[in-house]
This record gives C-alpha cells, structure tokens and sequence, in this order.
C-alpha cells in the first residue's frame, strides 16, 4: 500500500526572541512561512502561499503566556460576532504532546495576531473550497520550554496519515 506524504505548512510569527519563530528554525520542512507581525501584512502572505501550492495541513505557532512546557492548542477563532471553528481533529496530535507537554484545548485564540491569522486562515480555506485543515498552537515563552529542540522533533515526526 502507498501512503502519499502530507503536505504540511508550518507559520509562525517572526521575531529573534519569539519562540514560535525559534521552534519553526528547527522544523525540518521546506514548506515554512515566517508571517509580518502586521494583522494585514501576515493574512496576505498566507493568501498568496496557499495560491502558490495545496496543503492538506496548516500549522500555526505562536507564542504566549503560558507555564512550564505547557502547549495550548486553539479550535476557535473569532473577529466580533464571526466564529470559525477547525475542522481538524487535534487529539491524535493532543495525544503525541502529551507524552512530554502539558497540553490544554482552547476556544478563545485572544484578539491579537494569532486570533486574526487564525481566523483569516479559517475564512481563506472555506470561501476558496481548498480541501486544507488548519490548527493554531500557542507555545510558552523561550524560558518556558525546557527543549526547543525536542518540541520541534515532535512535529518533525508527526504522522499524520
């Protein structure tokens, strides 16, 4: 049986100290996209990448306020009365987190960049009919990864049949 490989690509904000930026530098992938820290700037670059080539996945990174090696997956984004939920079934990659992070499931992806590239993301992929699923990860601040280098391995080995 051939198993056709997934075709993923990875975001995250750009930013030296930005620990979502650090973790997509040791992601082993050709498909990566370091989005402007600009709510209009990041939206058109991640229109014009998923013009270019079809992904089966979107994986969205982003730093927060979160405790000692805790991973905070997002299914909701919402701009004012709008929501949109992913349609991708975060457990399996729940369940591979787990086995060295705490993880927790949100529905509130804040009113900052990840909420706006998440939702515009969101909105891109269903009015374009592009058969893509997106999720959008929150990682703690570079002091609050004990293993930058592990956690990227983790999404370098992801099977995602």
């Amino acid at each position: 049986m051939i198993t056709l490989k997934k075709e993923i690509l990875y975001t995250a904000f750009k930013g030296k100290t930005n620990s979502s930026k650090v973790l997509l530098d040791n992601i082993n992938s050709q498909d990566k996209l370091y989005l402007t820290n600009s709510f209009v700037t990041s939206v058109t670059e991640l229109e014009q990448k998923l013009k270019k080539k079809h992904y089966d996945l979107i994986i969205s990174f982003e730093q927060a306020f979160l405790d000692l090696d805790t991973i905070q997956i997002e299914t909701i984004a919402q701009i004012d009365d709008n929501v949109l939920k992913t349609n991708y079934d975060y457990l399996k990659l729940k369940k591979d987190l787990e086995k060295e992070y705490k993880v927790a499931i949100s529905k509130t992806a804040s009113n900052y960049l990840c909420n706006n590239i998440y939702y515009h993301g969101l909105r891109i992929i269903k009015e374009n009919n592009y058969k893509t699923n997106i999720i959008f990860i929150h990682i703690p601040k570079l002091e609050n990864i004990s293993n930058i280098i592990s956690l990227a391995n983790i999404f370098n080995n992801l099977n995602l049949k």
